[in-house]
């Protein structure tokens, strides 16, 4: 299984127009292969919307895009408003849950850290072994290694009821020793996080 995350900065006023016409869209893109999330930015770079596509390989990708436009039902006619576009190819990590329709937000945060070379494949262990704490907290809605992209990242997305149930959960952090560390891991390099909030079509929301 592979992720394609597609960011998309868009022109500022213009987030209920692109929104609204994704969704005229998105009935029947999601008949050749379905979405797994869509999200707007709440908190951190204004004016992105995020939305992921999972596929079962490359190949199932490019075929799906490819019936889609020949099929012209996708992409949505928002070429207009958009400033830049962004795909990054990601692989789920072994405690990463799959992508299915749950209700657990509405807010979400993504985190990516960036490591140096050949430090990801130490750190999973640990963060394996406390990953069940850490849902009793908030709920993990994926945690994915890059692939295809900026090498040596490491995305991880957390749903929140509201951002103080992030607050009250980050303080409970040190009770569960989270974040998790090893002794033969460096930290990261650079480390970013956006807060977003799903679109209604969202099957994660």
């Amino acid at each position: 299984m592979i992720y394609e995350f597609r960011t998309y900065q868009i022109k500022s006023g213009s987030l209920p127009t692109v929104l609204e016409k994704f969704q005229e869209k998105i009935d029947e893109r999601n008949k050749i292969s379905k979405i797994g999330a869509f999200w707007f930015t709440e908190i951190g770079p204004l004016n992105q919307i995020i939305h992921v596509w999972p596929y079962k390989n490359i190949d199932h990708r490019n075929k799906s895009r490819k019936e889609a436009k020949e099929k012209k039902v996708w992409p949505p006619d928002t070429d207009n408003y958009m400033v830049k576009m962004n795909s990054e190819i990601w692989l789920p990590v072994s405690f990463s849950p799959s992508f299915n329709e749950r209700q657990i937000g509405p807010f979400f945060e993504i985190r990516i850290y960036t490591f140096e070379p050949n430090q990801i494949d130490k750190m999973l262990p640990k963060w394996e072994e406390k990953i069940e704490a850490r849902n009793e907290l908030a709920p993990l809605v994926g945690a994915f290694v890059s692939e295809i992209g900026e090498n040596n990242k490491f995305m991880h997305i957390w749903a929140y009821k509201s951002l103080q149930h992030r607050s009250e959960a980050r303080e409970k952090f040190s009770s569960i020793g989270w974040p998790p560390k090893s002794s033969n891991t460096n930290p990261p390099i650079f480390m970013e996080n956006k807060i977003v909030l799903a679109s209604n079509f969202s099957p994660i929301k």
